[in-house]
């Protein structure tokens, strides 16, 4: 069979509302629409293929790279399915097909059994076939017009609404007539490709639409006795939509059961979360599997929201949501680890605590900090405080807000082994895998940039302001790799191989950091001192073009930063900025209601820190490109001792000294001040343990983990040091990991 097909995706697609993708380029379970349309009409008997684009072309042909047996042709103007199918048979032409040919639309899933059926042998004088179905299926279709048990023709709904008679086959049939028609078409066809273009050829655009119909053809092939109909007797059998509501609905019906889940090779890590939701909601129940990997931050620590680079690698440990769609708005969460209760919570109630009405319409970062700032959301959540559902409440209130649908909820059944408050953010994996599986559930089609920035701001929902360098290093990151990330605005750096000499040893200090206890306080206050210098320093020095805190690890001479810094009070109280900064006094007010008043900032040593781990984090994947592991593992070493305790004091007198050396920023430690006693102890031990190039803290800090990069033949030793001289010495399990980079953040459909 030497089959060809025409796909119909020149079409606007305004009810998806999309600006910039053709509907056809939308995922179905997982896969865009086009490509599963494709592969079954390839089960069905179809060889080659011509795709009719017209609005949003590129993003067609984006979607299609690399599928072969693919042509194109371009329909400049929208004068109809007739004319967009002229414009496919003049490629089919051009290279010499003039067999059969199946037309259909872009939106219209075949199964693959219909396709051979309709290309099954006929009658030799058969040159066109085209499919029915019940008009109750689908009322707005084509009315197909019979008289003595045979087709006569297809009138489009939009004649049929004008109330005039039309005529077939030479006899007239009124309005209701045709309106009372038992079948209706479903847009899939069968032609002789040569036959087709000769009758398309005659058609004229005198309808109520002014276009070219293709179902004009169909009257003239009964005319000749050439014409034959298919029944769809399953409506599964064509699955089209017209709207993202109606895309979600119908992606259901391709998902995986549980049990087909449970079977497959690629859930094979998870198979007890699987099982538990086995368990929970059944075999049969349709459901996806959510991941997002724990991370480790090598180099950029503190400062992806100031502006900053990270470079990061996805351990092999993660977080699994086993998650399947309900008809209402509820998330229902059930957890492996008993410490974890089952718990619930309705997405539009949740909202409306702060005001916010489903759909929202996509509203942006200034109402979703409006609407965190709402006395009854503050009320609520702390009333939940230190519950793990938090963590899914900020990506589905956070998702919802963005979005201008109503999301479906979820029966979702978690479990992971990354450990907890370590700094491998278990709590951000949790947040990401949320997303993940809300967007698998609800067909977001959220670019990888907007996803990213979305689950930072939802994580503020649990009262922290940092940025989305967690869930950007989960999102993106490769095996075997370091990436390197960008922010303000958010992109993917280069990616290089991790050398194979070498690893990552990861050692929980077994101190933890809990975001929604008292770390929260500390973690914020840093942020905003940050901030606060940012402005006295712009303040200062308003001639310097400064747009992020980013800006000033750029400034040249080292001395005139060296001078901006020492503009800066050592230590301030919140008195003092409200009398330094009076015109700033609205901002200052909302940094201060993020934590509680630390007494005093210490302004010059998160600043002197911030500007040189920018440095440093913009640097290391020279570093390591180079294969300068040991110069990677030097500037570890000066990042964690800007989070020693206790911090190093910048006065007048150290920041001269600085400055008359034109001291590269990138070796100045600063004071951020994260770090514990213990976790100092354990980088003390590790950097004096042989094979190890650096050590430093790993995440926001307070507790967790610390990151070591050893000569990977040295890497037992290491791991038995550790366990002798700090988990042995202090009474703690041992918990030093050897990390292998693993991918990013996934969904199993």
């Amino acid at each position: 069979m030497n089959a060809a097909a025409i796909l119909l995706c020149a079409g606007k697609g305004t009810r998806m509302g999309a600006a910039a993708r053709s509907k056809v380029c939308f995922d179905c379970a997982g896969v865009p629409v086009i490509r599963r349309i494709i592969a079954n009409m390839r089960a069905g008997g179809v060889s080659r293929f011509v795709v009719v684009v017209g609005h949003h072309a590129q993003s067609v042909m984006d979607c299609l790279d690399g599928e072969p047996g693919v042509l194109y042709a371009y329909q400049k103007e929208q004068k109809g399915t007739g004319h967009a199918t002229q414009c496919g048979l003049r490629v089919l032409e051009e290279i010499g097909h003039a067999g059969d040919v199946v037309v259909s639309m872009g939106d219209k899933i075949v199964a693959p059994h219909v396709v051979k059926e309709l290309l099954a042998d006929r009658d030799a004088k058969i040159q066109c076939v085209f499919g029915v179905e019940p008009r109750e299926r689908h009322y707005n279709g084509g009315h197909v017009v019979f008289a003595d048990g045979r087709p006569l023709g297809i009138v489009e709904y939009a004649d049929v609404k004008t109330g005039r008679d039309v005529v077939l086959g030479g006899r007239r049939f009124t309005a209701a007539e045709v309106a009372g028609t038992p079948w209706v078409n479903t847009a899939l066809y069968r032609f002789n490709a040569s036959a087709l273009s000769r009758e398309l050829a005659n058609c004229r655009a005198d309808n109520a639409q002014g276009e070219i119909y293709l179902t004009d053809v169909v009257a003239a092939f009964a005319a000749r006795g050439a014409l034959a109909i298919y029944e769809v007797r399953d409506a599964r059998d064509i699955r089209t939509y017209s709207t993202r509501p109606e895309l979600r609905a119908m992606s259901r019906e391709f998902l995986r059961t549980a049990a087909e889940l449970l079977d497959d090779p690629a859930c094979a890590p998870h198979r007890a979360v699987i099982e538990k939701f086995i368990a929970l909601h059944g075999r049969d129940r349709r459901a996806v599997l959510a991941t997002a990997p724990g991370r480790v931050n090598l180099m950029g620590r503190h400062v992806e929201h100031r502006g900053g680079n990270v470079n990061v690698m996805g351990i092999d440990r993660a977080t699994a949501f086993v998650a399947a769609p309900r008809d209402d708005d509820r998330v229902t969460l059930a957890n492996l680890d008993a410490a974890y209760p089952p718990v619930g919570f309705s997405i539009g109630e949740g909202l409306a605590l702060g005001g916010v009405a489903v759909p929202c319409s996509g509203l942006g970062t200034a109402e979703w900090l409006e609407y965190l700032d709402r006395p009854e959301v503050v009320r609520a959540l702390g009333e939940s405080r230190g519950s793990w559902a938090n963590y899914v409440k900020a990506a589905a209130y956070r998702f919802q807000m963005a979005s201008d649908i109503a999301l479906t909820g979820m029966d979702v059944v978690a479990g992971g082994d990354i450990p907890v408050a370590a700094g491998l953010s278990s709590s951000s994996s949790i947040v990401v895998a949320a997303a993940e599986a809300l967007v698998a559930l609800n067909g977001l089609n959220v670019p990888q940039g907007e996803f990213v920035e979305l689950c930072g701001e939802g994580e503020w929902f649990v009262g922290s302001r940092g940025g989305p360098g967690d869930h950007a290093a989960m999102k993106c990151c490769r095996p075997g790799r370091l990436t390197h990330l960008n922010f303000k605005p958010f992109s993917i750096g280069e990616s290089i191989p991790f050398s194979p000499e070498y690893s990552v040893v990861v050692a929980d200090s077994c101190q933890q950091a809990k975001k929604s206890e008292g770390a929260r306080d500390v973690f914020n206050g840093r942020v905003a001192a940050y901030e606060f210098a940012f402005m006295l320093i712009k303040r200062a020095f308003p001639d310097r073009p400064l747009v992020y805190f980013r800006d000033l690890a750029s400034v040249r001479p080292f001395s005139l930063a060296y001078r901006m810094i020492k503009s800066l009070p050592q230590k301030v109280t919140r008195n003092e900025l409200r009398k330094m900064l009076p015109e700033s006094g609205d901002r200052l007010e909302q940094l201060f209601s993020t934590h509680a008043d630390p007494g005093e900032y210490d302004l010059r040593g998160v600043a002197m820190f911030g500007i040189g781990e920018v440095a440093r984090a913009a640097g290391c994947m020279d570093v390591l490109a180079a294969g300068d592991y040991a110069g990677f593992g030097a500037m570890m070493k000066t990042s964690h001792d800007g989070d020693r305790l206790p911090p190093r004091v910048y006065d007048d007198a150290e920041l001269d000294r600085l400055a008359a050396c034109e001291t590269d920023f990138a070796k100045v430690p600063g004071a951020y001040a994260c770090s514990t006693e213990r976790i100092d102890a354990l980088c003390d031990v590790l950097n004096a343990t042989p094979g190890v190039l650096g050590s430093e803290l790993s995440g926001a800090g307070l507790g967790g983990c610390v990151l070591a990069l050893v000569e990977k033949a040295h890497t037992d030793e290491v791991v038995e040091k550790i366990n002798h001289d700090y988990y042995d010495r202090f009474g703690l399990p041992r918990s030093a990991l050897v990390c292998t980079a693993s991918g990013g953040s996934r969904v199993v459909y």
